[in-house]
């Protein structure tokens, strides 16, 4: 069953749409169920909406498992470069965002931080105080810099988002700051982090494919050094998009919730 709803973000000055699947006996029983919040909503439950016309298919996932979640998806901005300014804790190098945007002399990201204090407190808020959730048990998840985002959150808010799934993760962008923030986080606080890549992540294009494996295996090496529990899997052949990453869910939602 899903239901939508426009909320504003405060933090940010706009709003933005969610979809929440609720378990297919929601309004039956008197359950209460963890969360789970995606990143890139409109590529979560529905092909139609999907960037390629592909979800992760969440939805078909759940009813085929009878999984007691509540998943809530998150609209990404698709206006001009703001889906990098949000989902970008800090801001990228100008090197970095001309590869990206194709803007000379222009810096993007940096509202990450911003967004996810929205998330983790006023989206949040508004989800446990409208359903029966199991506050605590709350999970996030997301690929690329949908990824990026999802890792910030649990390192950085742990106590609210103790579960993170990061698909396919652009780390690359910001590699010394994430490298400083793995450094400060609490590996106790965090239960579940699981990231991956496939090892054609540049879909064909070898210098990004490297750039994206090195960037991964550093994070690693960083995880365990600071001792972290972690799960961390590389697919052969696999590349960056909504067909690879549905074929992943079972694997991160198996960790979550069993």
């Amino acid at each position: 069953m899903l239901e939508r709803f426009i909320l504003n973000i405060t933090t940010l000055r706009r709003e933005r749409e969610i979809i929440v699947l609720l378990p297919d006996d929601y309004y039956q029983s008197n359950k209460s169920y963890p969360v789970l919040y995606i990143n890139d909503g409109q590529n979560a439950f529905i092909d139609q909406e999907a960037f390629i016309k592909k979800s992760w298919g969440f939805a078909q996932y759940s009813k085929k498992q009878h999984l007691d979640v509540i998943m809530v998806g998150i609209y990404c901005n698709f206006e001009g470069d703001k889906r990098i300014d949000e989902y970008g804790p800090w801001l990228i190098s100008e090197e970095l965002s001309f590869y990206y945007s194709g803007k000379i002399g222009k810096r993007i990201g940096g509202e990450g931080d911003k967004y996810i204090q929205w998330l983790g407190n006023e989206c949040k808020q508004f989800i446990d105080q409208k359903y029966r959730t199991i506050q605590h048990d709350t999970a996030i998840c997301g690929s690329s810099m949908g990824g990026v985002i999802s890792a910030y959150a649990s390192l950085k808010y742990p106590e609210i988002f103790p579960k993170c799934a990061a698909l396919s993760t652009a780390f690359w962008f910001n590699m010394a700051e994430f490298e400083e923030l793995i450094k400060r986080s609490d590996p106790k606080k965090i239960e579940c982090f699981y990231f991956d890549l496939g090892n054609d992540e540049g879909n064909g294009d070898d210098t990004v494919s490297r750039m994206y494996l090195q960037a991964n295996n550093y994070i690693y090496h960083l995880f365990k050094e600071k001792g972290f529990v972690i799960h961390y899997s590389i697919y052969q052949d696999a590349k960056h998009n909504e067909w690879e990453w549905e074929k992943r869910v079972p694997v991160f939602m198996n960790l979550f919730y069993g």
